[in-house]
């Protein structure tokens, strides 16, 4: 008995001191330097997605290229906005110029001179679509990876580097912040990293873009202004306060957002302990510096444009738009909430579902706890104050964002990345008042930012892979459009598709000579009669190679899905037809096969599409009901109609499934058909199913059409007799019948009644 007792309290023991461990090292975790960790660590996972984002993928890139291109090679003179679209940096040249200013050494610190190499844009690119697939590059990259670090591609991916240590500072400013609000590791971890681990703002932290930069200075002006109101005036921080919203300014307009609200923060202050003085100082500060620094900016667009901040001009240049409160709402506010978490490219890459919907639970769990916030923290005023200030610049920027996306097309979540302080620590805020571990919202946003640009990015703007040879899976075929050589592909097997389903398609090419002329390539999903159901215009790789980068004799895996769109209405038989055409003309050419022949269409057949929508029935005063016949004890013919003088349509359903090359039969005889009597075939029109019996259900209808060529002036009443025959197995469906053929009686031919043909 003793010796139990004793057992029992070694295992007490040793679960109490796992239970410490696990403690210990969840504290010390959580109370590791956060406010130097965290900067250093964005950095590192910045570096990731510079490496997996090619140069001009991130939103407006090119434009922010095309400013920084023209004051290097104007002599540091800046772009004049106008209505004139040819020029690269679009409306960006009415933006504030410090960022531009500040990245032209490092663009003329390196040879660019083959800009115009590298900038070879895209002209199928499918942006702003994210649900589409495929062209998502903006441009032709040399080499996508490892990146391209020579000319002008050298001198970008330096910018981008620059670029991303402003973001990391913005890092640093809000652990600062949140150090400022609550000195708890924990809650300075949680806030850090709703910013930190956010993969959008990694993403556009890792581009060529202004955002980082007003953002960098917006962070640093919130973390003053929350140092100010939890310690008061002082002359050095209104001084740095003032310098810093003037170069948030100077940097993006959205900056100056910032000074009536420091200059309120201020106010309040002076209301709560009389200073005069240091209110004077700070409102003194800010004007001064927004005048020295921003004023030659007011003033030129004065000059220029008319007016002191140049958005007119932008939105000249941009185009304007009529749309009130409710249309955004409903219209965009779903793409502004996603894509300031994560979509990239140019608005085009989702991420998994599963991450939206966890970081709108994060949200609303943040939201809903911001008011238990308030009442822990009701008589602590620096945390009210704080929160009182952080709600008010969100408020503002979001009013901000509102008033300029009802006039233009803005809604991107990036546009909040000024206001990611404020929205991190209120989010913070909320989720510590429900006792929401940091850990358990760190460790998971870390990870899938560290997975993002390889699951999400890399792929749309790889290369497609070369092969020493076709794959066993893969099907040997040969088709050729002039040096372009199809010589396999990969399909999945002939079934039946609905609308919404994605059909897999892999096309190996062997070019046999250098392409001097871009050739573009078409994959469109035909029904019987030719009529495209869903096409993909592209350049191979899904237009991340271009035919003018192929390497002879290179055996290149091209692979694409052909998606059906969710309102494609079609009963019919399908195929990929496979085409190229020179472009832009559009001039088609034409395929040769392996025979040499040159034939008008490569087609590969996939099966059939099936649309509940396509179908019908025949109804109408006309409809004749055939009692219920069944051919084989698997095909019913419900009823039929006779039109036109010659047209006989018939209405089958489906008993039970059955495969095979079955057709109908529809004869008019010169007599009553009799076994074993002579007769002669006077009509004859056979049909097949629109959709092949493989790819039919039991219980589904369908319906064949029997167009007689009727003799010139022929009129009369004919008995037509049907049934189902199948040439493979000479045989046909049982009905219990002579021949197995059904009679319809008394059909009134009448070539004259049929429609002008």
């Amino acid at each position: 008995m003793a010796g139990g007792f004793g057992v029992g309290g070694v295992i007490t023991d040793t679960i109490a001191i796992e239970s410490n461990i696990r403690m210990n090292i969840s504290n010390n975790l959580e109370n590791l330097p956060y406010h130097w960790l965290l900067p250093l660590l964005f950095f590192a996972i910045g570096l990731l997605y510079w490496y997996a984002s090619p140069n001009f993928e991130a939103s407006d890139t090119k434009h922010h290229v095309g400013v920084i291109e023209w004051i290097a090679r104007h002599d540091w003179a800046l772009p004049v906005q106008s209505t004139d679209h040819g020029h690269l940096y679009g409306q960006e040249a009415s933006q504030p110029p410090l960022y531009y200013l500040l990245m032209t050494p490092i663009w003329q610190a390196v040879d660019t001179s083959d800009f115009d190499q590298v900038f070879q844009q895209n002209p199928l690119l499918i942006s702003g679509v994210p649900l589409r697939l495929g062209n998502r590059n903006e441009v032709f990259y040399r080499q996508p990876y490892p990146p391209d670090l020579q000319g002008a591609s050298l001198a970008l991916y330096l910018i981008r580097l620059a670029t991303l240590g402003m973001a990391s500072v913005t890092i640093y400013a809000i652990c600062q912040s949140a150090r400022a609000v609550l000195p708890d590791a924990r809650f300075v971890l949680l806030a850090a990293s709703l910013a930190a681990f956010n993969p959008m703002f990694i993403f556009i932290s890792a581009s060529v873009s202004n955002d980082p930069l007003v953002s960098m200075f917006a962070a640093l002006v919130v973390w003053q202004a929350l140092v100010m109101l939890r310690d008061g005036f002082a002359t050095r921080r209104s001084l740095m306060l003032g310098i810093l919203i003037a170069l948030a300014t100077l940097s993006k307009l959205g900056g100056l957002a910032l000074a009536p609200l420091v200059a309120l923060a201020g106010l309040w202050l002076l209301w709560r302990g009389g200073d005069r003085r240091g209110f004077i100082i700070l409102v003194a500060a800010i004007g001064i510096a927004l005048l020295l620094i921003c004023g030659w900016w007011f003033a030129r667009n004065l000059t220029l444009y008319g007016e002191l901040f140049g958005t007119s001009a932008m939105l000249d240049n941009f185009g304007r738009r009529d749309m009130t409160v409710r249309q955004l709402v409903r219209d965009e506010f779903e793409g502004l909430r996603i894509s300031y978490w994560a979509l990239f490219g140019a608005f085009s890459i989702l991420v998994h579902d599963n991450f939206y919907r966890l970081m709108d639970a994060l949200s609303l769990l943040g939201a809903v706890g911001l008011p238990v916030a308030l009442l822990q923290h009701r008589r602590d005023s620096t945390v009210l104050s704080a929160i009182a200030f952080l709600g008010l610049l969100l408020a503002v920027g979001g009013v901000l964002l509102i008033w300029w996306t009802l006039q233009t097309t803005a809604s991107t979540g990036r546009l909040l990345f000024p206001y990611i302080t404020s929205i991190s620590l209120l989010m913070a805020l909320g989720l510590r008042a429900l006792r929401v571990p940091s850990l358990l919202v760190a460790l998971p946003m870390l990870l899938f930012c560290i997975a993002a640009p390889f699951a999400y990015i890399m792929p749309h703007y790889d290369h497609p892979p070369t092969v020493e040879r076709l794959p066993e899976s893969a099907s040997e075929t040969f088709a050729q459009w002039n040096e372009i050589r199809l010589v396999g592909y990969e399909l999945p097997a002939a079934r039946r598709w609905s609308p919404g389903d994605e059909i897999p398609l892999t096309l190996f090419w062997q070019p046999t000579a250098q392409s001097n002329e871009p050739h573009a390539l078409f994959i469109s999903l035909i029904d019987a009669e030719g009529l495209a159901i869903a096409t993909i215009d592209t350049f191979p790789g899904w237009g991340s190679l271009p035919t003018t980068a192929w390497q002879p004799q290179v055996i290149y895996r091209d692979d694409y899905i052909v998606q059906i769109p969710e309102d494609a209405r079609a009963f019919s038989r399908a195929s990929l037809h496979i085409g190229w055409y020179a472009f832009p003309d559009g001039s088609d050419i034409l395929p040769r096969l392996a025979t040499g022949e040159v034939v008008a269409a490569f087609t590969l057949p996939v099966g059939a599409l099936v649309s509940e929508d396509a179908r019908r029935s025949l109804d109408g005063d006309d409809d004749a009901l055939a009692e219920g016949t069944v051919f084989g004890d698997s095909l019913r013919l419900n009823r039929y109609r006779f039109s036109e003088g010659r047209l006989l349509e018939l209405e089958w359903q489906l008993i039970s499934e059955m495969s095979g090359d079955w057709r109908v039969f529809a004869m008019a005889f010169d007599r009553a058909y009799q076994s074993g009597e002579p007769f002669e075939i006077l009509l004859q029109k056979d049909a097949v199913p629109a959709v092949p019996l493989d790819y039919l259900r039991a219980g589904e209808t369908f319906f064949t059409r029997h167009e007689f060529e009727l003799p010139p002036g022929y009129a009369g009443e004919q008995g037509v007799y049907v049934g189902w025959y199948n040439d493979e197995l000479v045989t046909r469906l049982p009905l219990g019948r002579p021949d197995n053929m059904l009679l319809l009686p008394d059909l009134r031919f009448d070539e004259a009644a049929s429609p002008a043909r």
